[in-house]
């Protein structure tokens, strides 16, 4: 009878051996729900509802205004809407020949009241060499896209690589108005 308990013993250490390196190496993911995801799935809160909608894109080219309209899946999440308008204005800026490098979007954060959001790129917007006039208008050029499509945030955070960004000749220490410093 010992030997039969012994045997059962290495068998459940086995598969238990067997089921802990699935999870380890994410062969199985166990997915337990919150209270809140549960909460969701019953009440069907958690939906993300899209349609297209048309956007307009501004830069600063020549020292005119040059802007290209758009469409866009637009949906109910700010964070969501700020990063897609954005990626469609750098595509613009690297099509246009207005940056030296194609530039990405890493990551947009808001903050709970959605008064601040967060923009952090893969690196900085423009290069060392612009001038303080060509960076100011690069950055009034995406404050006016944002301002243009309706994002209701009210201040803007640049980041690169999830740190303040650093430049000689504009402060990037405090969030900057969507409203922008220009007049027009």
């Amino acid at each position: 009878m010992p030997s039969k308990n012994y045997f059962y013993l290495i068998l459940s250490c086995f598969f238990s051996g067997l089921l802990f390196i699935a999870i380890q190496k994410q062969w199985l993911i166990l997915r337990f729900p919150t209270t809140k995801q549960f909460a969701d799935i019953q009440t069907g809160s958690n939906k993300t509802v899209y349609h297209k909608k048309k956007i307009v894109l501004f830069c600063w080219k020549n020292d005119n205004w040059f802007s290209e309209q758009s469409e866009i899946l637009w949906s109910n999440e700010t964070a969501e809407n700020i990063t897609n308008l954005i990626q469609n204005w750098l595509t613009l800026l690297d099509d246009e020949k207005l940056t030296s490098n194609k530039i990405t979007l890493q990551t947009v954060l808001l903050t709970p009241t959605k008064q601040t959001a967060y923009l952090s790129f893969d690196q900085a917007l423009f290069s060392k060499d612009a001038n303080t006039y060509q960076k100011l208008m690069l950055v009034e050029s995406l404050l006016k896209t944002l301002r243009t499509n309706q994002i209701t945030t009210p201040y803007v955070q640049f980041l690169v690589q999830h740190q303040l960004t650093k430049d000689p000749h504009l402060d990037f220490n405090n969030p900057w108005p969507i409203s922008g410093f220009l007049t027009n």
